[in-house]
This record gives structure tokens, sequence and C-alpha cells, in this order.
């Protein structure tokens, strides 16, 4: 039993590493919307600031989607652009009303951005950006986690060690003694008892009364 459960401790610690890590990867790799523009609320020129994440300054994985629609108009020029700080140019497009904007796919480095939409009177726009900012520390959260799960199980044998050192083993531990048990005799002397006590033993001599 011992050699089993020397076996099956450091098989958990590994499936616990294996487990931890892959929910890292799906988390890293989750996207937050940020709307850009909407039905209920467009702007020509809309600001969108890409933060850091814990002051990495990795480029984080984007998408940028546009859609123009119209109630009252079959055609129509529209276009968007995508500028860093308001000067380089990241992504532009432009097209009709009828057109599907193809779905921008990059990289955005930390910094300010501008999304610069023109339209005609009477289309409503719908633009949103898609960041999944935990994949700029997605390398270092691997590394920080799989560290602070082996320092757990080294921390882990080392407190059963303690633990074991502080528990005495069980032959030294001290044994009961009941208060009221019968003491021991051999069959001999059981005997000899047992004939003392009876109350048809036979008389004693004057000379087994002097010997006793």
């Amino acid at each position: 039993m011992p050699s089993a459960r020397g076996w099956v401790n450091p098989v958990l610690w590994v499936v616990a590493l294996v487990l931890i890590n892959a929910l890292w990867s799906n988390v890293s790799r989750q996207q937050a919307p940020n709307e850009v523009n909407g039905l209920d609320r467009f702007e020509p020129f809309r600001t969108v600031t890409v933060a850091s994440v814990f002051g990495s300054e990795n480029a984080l994985p984007a998408t940028f989607s546009a859609e123009f629609t119209s109630t009252s108009l079959e055609q129509a020029n529209v276009s968007f652009a995508i500028k860093k700080d308001n000067a380089s140019v990241v992504h532009t497009w432009s097209g009709f009303l009828t057109d599907t904007p193809p779905v921008w796919e990059g990289t955005l480095a930390p910094g300010t951005y501008t999304v610069v939409t023109e339209v005609e009177q009477g289309v409503d726009v719908e633009q949103v950006l898609m960041l999944e900012p935990f994949d700029a520390i997605r390398i270092q959260g691997h590394a920080v986690l799989s560290v602070l799960l082996v320092v757990l199980a080294f921390a882990e044998q080392g407190i059963r060690a303690f633990i074991a050192a502080r528990t005495p083993p069980a032959d030294r531990q001290p044994k009961e003694v009941a208060p009221f048990k019968r003491p021991s005799f051999s069959q001999e002397e059981e005997h000899l008892l047992d004939a003392e006590a009876s109350p048809w033993r036979s008389p004693r001599t004057p000379l087994e009364e002097i010997g006793k």
C-alpha cells in the first residue's frame, strides 16, 4: 500500500499541472468585445484605447467587423479606416452599401487607435473590435502557474514529512491498562484458587493450618 501511494501522488500532481495549463490556455484565448459604433450611437471618429496587460507591451490579437445597413437607401458609398495615434493606417476598406466588408484579423500593440467611418445620411453602422487581452501574457501565465504548482507540491510533501516527524510511532504510544482487568494465573494456580473458594472443600487438619 505505501508503494502504491508513492506512485499515485506524483501522478495526481502531473494531472493537475496539465489541467491548470489547459484551463489557462482556454482563458488566454477568450475574446473581449468592444463596440465601436452601434445602431443607436454613431460617431464618424471613434477613439479606442488598447491597454497593456500587467505592463506587457506585447501586441494583442484582434478582429474588426463592420456591417452597413439602411431602411431608406438601396445603395450608398461606405468606408472606414483604423489608424494608430490618428496617423499610421492599420486597416482600411471602402465599398458600397450592398457589399459585405471582410472581417479584419491582426494584432494591435497597446496604444490609442481611431476608427474613421464615412457613410451617407440614412446608413446605419455596426462595428465591433474583439481583443484577446490575456494572450499577451499567455506564455508568462503558463510559466507562473507551473512554478506555483511545483512549489505547492514540494510544500505539501514538506508538511507531510513534518507531521510524520512530530507523530510518535505506534509501538511507542502508551498502552491502556484496564482498571478492573482480572489478573492472569496459570492453570495450576487457578485450580488451587477454585478449590480454596469452593464451599464443599474438605476441612483442614491442624497440621495444614499450621503449614499455611
